[in-house]
């Protein structure tokens, strides 16, 4: 089990890291389905950035 943390600090952790620095620090929704529907708007731009980034000219 110890040989994921690695894994995790290079992959989760950044995810996270990069979401608090863009603002998602706390929901300010109440209820499950708001909460899902703001994470799942986060993930989402999220990927499209990362996919920009990774598809620009000189990556």
């Amino acid at each position: 089990m110890k040989h994921i943390y690695p894994q995790r600090a290079a992959t989760a952790e950044c995810v996270n890291a990069i979401a608090r620095g863009r603002g998602l620090r706390q929901f300010v929704v109440q209820g499950l389905r708001k909460v899902k529907a703001v994470a799942l708007w986060y993930a989402l731009a999220h990927n499209l950035m990362r996919g920009a980034a990774l598809a620009a000219p000189g990556s």
